[in-house]
């Protein structure tokens, strides 16, 4: 099993290569192989967004209105 920092990496390249921090996003769009949002969380013991911020990705996204 991967380290806790480990798996922060993987799922900050996922992120980033998505380009959203949402939860339903994450696991609809994560690569093959990478881990469901809801494992990280129970792994790690915390919600989605304290996994999120322990990233520290920021995905800002522009409104085209």
């Amino acid at each position: 099993m991967k380290s806790n920092e480990e798996t922060l990496e993987d799922l900050k390249r996922e992120l980033l290569r998505i380009g959203s921090t949402k939860q339903a996003e994450y696991d609809l769009l994560k690569r093959k192989g990478q881990v469901l949002s809801t494992t990280i969380c129970r792994r790690l013991k915390l919600s989605w967004p304290e996994v999120v911020e322990k990233t520290g990705v920021r995905v800002h996204r522009q409104d085209h209105s």
